[in-house]
């Protein structure tokens, strides 16, 4: 009798160093969601890692939305190892500089995303990192493209907890957008809403830039100030709504 075993061996991967996180050129994007002692609570952060484990260090920007609270872009700097060995992909950066946060990471086999969440005290929170990647930034980053939109928070004008998805065309001055041709609301309590809207967008040399989305059928509630820092070699932008009362994160992907 011959028995033959297909497809046996082992699995290949990417093996993460002690400085994955820091590879030229070493900027991320962060973006998480949960809560934590003051309600609702939403971060976006862009940092740049340098050095590598155990002794990296980090420097960058991050803002905040607390039960609604708006804070941000507050620098901040702190530090981050990975756990040994660090081929396992995982490890911890903590915010020191202007309060302490921690988080835990477990790294993606393409070296350029991860997992995270938050270990403090009294918070469930968690999110991703994506890696900057390769990109020059320019109002004209997003001329003529088309970007699928996903968001999710609270706002408490139109009902409270919130989500929303859709498409958005840029136009030729990569400055203003308009949807293609609705967004689709969830509003919870309120219903489900299938909407058009319109934007602006502004791109710093950075990768970090601001805008705005208005969806007219919200009337006064409809206008949405955002921040955005863009990642994945251009073609991702992470964002936080700054109005004041609100709090919602969400991804441009193209």
């Amino acid at each position: 009798m011959l028995i033959t075993v297909l497809g046996a061996g082992t699995a290949s991967y990417a093996a993460c160093t002690i400085s994955t996180l820091s590879t030229a050129p070493g900027v991320w994007g962060i973006e998480s969601q949960g809560s934590g002692p003051g309600g609702l609570t939403n971060y976006l952060m862009q940092v740049t890692f340098a050095g590598s484990s155990p002794t990296g260090t980090f420097t960058g920007s991050e803002w905040e939305s607390v039960g609604g609270t708006i804070s941000g872009p507050t620098a901040i700097s702190g530090t981050w190892v990975m756990v040994s060995p660090a081929s396992d992909c995982e490890g911890t950066m903590t915010v020191t500089s202007p309060s302490k946060q921690t988080f835990q990471f477990s790294i993606n086999n393409s070296g350029k995303g991860a997992n995270i969440v938050q270990t403090d005290t009294g918070y469930t929170q968690a999110g991703f990192m994506v890696a900057q990647g390769t990109v020059t930034c320019s109002n004209l980053l997003f001329k003529n493209k088309q970007l699928s939109l996903y968001s999710y928070g609270n706002i408490p004008a139109v009902g409270g907890l919130v989500t929303g998805e859709g498409e958005l065309k840029w136009g030729a001055t990569g400055t203003t957008f308009t949807t293609a041709p609705n967004v689709i609301l969830d509003l919870g309590a309120a219903g489900n809403f299938i909407v058009p809207g319109s934007g602006t967008s502004s791109i710093s040399a950075n990768c970090t830039g601001s805008g705005t989305l208005t969806v007219p059928s919200l009337g006064s509630s409809g206008t949405f100030n955002v921040d955005t820092v863009i990642v994945d070699g251009g073609k991702e932008a992470l964002w936080i709504v700054t109005n004041s009362g609100d709090n919602v994160v969400g991804t441009f992907l193209q």
